[in-house]
């Protein structure tokens, strides 16, 4: 302590006063501002000095690329990756989008709160083999992270602010409608309690396809086949939801009001019709739920899923609406698709038909129990869930806080697609990508990747995905089985070529084409009556 005294009383401090304010003054001030700063503060400052993102050329003021990335945006954030790299930026109107070759790309935007978000699709073109971990990484690990959803104005008047649950905030009450869904419609459920409605259902359809299937002129499949036997085509109800069905594809992919919010006054009808649609679902279904609900009050259970979600409404004391059970059937699609798929490769039908054939028999019908014996035929549904799967581009996940990924900053309040065009024709993954090859599925290193996206990733994948592959195998290895499907023939008798789903189309929809059903034997109609 002597010695500090002395060196002090030694200085000079006509030159050294100046220096010892200024160093005093530093110090208190570094103190202060690191006091004052909240923790929210210190990670902001974290974020800021993350690389920025290349981005392509050609961004035009307000409107960005989005002239550039054109009606096929999927396809169009694939090429860009070539000459980019593995992440890079685009402009979407008043808004940034970020792009990754590696599984990832953000469409920024901001919301209400004037937060910075973005919109993040997978991709997958130069570095492919990293791209499964890539989405395992942000969108399943990161699970409590990236589980919420964008709020958009179209979308969440279509959902009733979010009691559509498949559309819902992340929160206490998707958590809850998430596990009464799991435990509705989960493995062991269908198998033992709905396998009886696929067998019911399927065989009402084989008998439709026989009556008026084999015509010269061919049939369109859609007719006979949605919803299949549970109402005619001329039903008002099946119009209905067909039209339900179509108008919320639009909604899903016409995003204009989100991408140039300066619009909005403008474009308020699209909220009005999104409302109007609302209304629409709880009109149609609203009434198949009250039949079950008044059936519930008489003691006259029904064995379905929407018993089941009333029983888990009234457990948990909550009102939502049930109108969620309505989403989308896109398992009708995925068989539209494969019946237009294989309508042009004969070769795999029969392959499938002697599957059957010689593990199960012409004397009986195939069963949900059967996929194990029919390893072929299983893998022709994965197949066709690689090559045309209902949708290149899914709903978007959303991230609630700000992440790093790669040296990269992904906003709070990003959204998350995956992109499945960029995945499932990735040559390194899927050798010659652009063929139709059941058997890629059956090489014993397919256990090393995961065989599409068509249902999603992370907690926001589509719960019915079983159900709806389950459905669909029983449907196409039955349909195999006792027709070939081949194209209709025009007034000459020759074949008239059948049209593949359009890859280039983001919302590809109800497929629309016509084939023939034609019986590989006379007692179809005796074995899907005594079956």
């Amino acid at each position: 302590m002597t010695e500090a005294l002395n060196t002090l009383t030694s200085l000079d401090w006509r030159s050294a006063n100046g220096a010892l304010v200024a160093a005093a003054a530093a110090a208190t001030g570094i103190y202060v501002a690191n006091r004052l700063l909240t923790p929210e503060d210190k990670e902001a400052e974290k974020f800021k000095k993350l690389n920025k993102l290349p981005s392509p050329p050609g961004a035009l003021p307000i409107i960005g690329h989005l002239f550039s990335v054109g009606k096929s945006p999927h396809i169009k954030f694939s090429e860009w990756s070539k000459t980019l790299g593995p992440i890079y930026s685009v402009k979407m109107g008043s808004s940034r989008t970020w792009v990754s070759c590696r599984g990832v790309c953000l469409f920024g935007r901001r919301d209400r709160s004037g937060i910075a978000g973005g919109l993040v699709v997978s991709l997958v073109i130069e570095v492919i083999h990293n791209s499964p971990e890539v989405i395992r990484e942000i969108l399943d690990r990161r699970g409590a992270t990236y589980s919420d959803r964008m709020s958009w104005d179209v979308l969440d008047a279509a959902s009733a602010n979010g009691i559509m649950w498949g559309l819902a905030q992340n929160g206490p009450y998707l958590r809850m409608w998430r596990k009464h869904t799991n435990n509705t419609i989960s493995k062991s459920k269908l198998e033992k309690e709905y396998s009886q409605v696929f067998i019911t259902q399927s065989k009402q359809l084989l008998l439709n396809l026989l009556e008026k299937g084999n015509e010269p002129e061919g049939i369109n499949p859609s007719d006979e086949m949605y919803l299949y036997s549970t109402f005619t085509k001329d039903d008002p109800d099946f119009k209905a939801m067909i039209q339900i069905a179509v108008e919320f594809l639009q909604l899903l992919s016409d995003v204009t009001m989100e991408l140039f919010p300066f619009l909005s006054p403008f474009l308020r009808s699209q909220v009005h019709n999104a409302r109007l649609l609302q209304l629409e679902v709880q009109k149609v279904f609203g009434k198949y739920v009250e039949e079950v609900r008044q059936a519930r009050k008489d003691g006259n259970e029904r064995n379905c899923a929407c018993n089941e979600y009333l029983k888990a409404q009234e457990t948990d004391n909550e009102n939502g609406l049930m109108e969620d059970i309505a989403r989308i059937d896109t398992s009708s699609i995925v068989l539209l698709n494969g019946i237009s798929i294989l309508a042009s490769h004969p070769n795999i039908q029969e392959r499938a038909f002697a599957e059957i054939k010689d593990n199960i028999g012409l004397d009986r019908l195939p069963r949900d129990t059967d996929e194990g014996r029919l390893p072929y035929t299983r893998a022709i549904l994965t197949e066709i869930l690689r090559f045309r799967p209902p949708l290149w581009l899914g709903v978007p996940h959303s991230n609630t806080k700000d992440e790093e990924y790669e040296g990269y900053h992904i906003p709070a309040k990003s959204a998350h697609v995956i992109n499945s065009y960029a995945i499932h024709f990735n040559p390194e993954i899927y050798p010659d990508p652009y063929t139709f090859k059941p058997e890629r599925h059956l090489e014993e290193d397919v256990g090393n990747i995961r065989q599409h996206y068509a249902f999603g990733a992370g907690r926001r994948i589509c719960p019915g995905s079983f159900l709806a592959e389950k459905s669909v195998f029983i449907l196409i290895s039955r349909i195999v089985q006792v027709f070939r499907i081949e194209p209709p023939l025009d007034a000459q008798g020759n074949p008239v070529e059948v049209p593949l789903p359009d890859v280039t189309v983001t919302q590809p929809g109800m497929p629309n084409f016509k084939v023939r059903f034609v019986p590989r034997h006379d007692d179809v109609k005796s074995m899907c009556r005594d079956d």
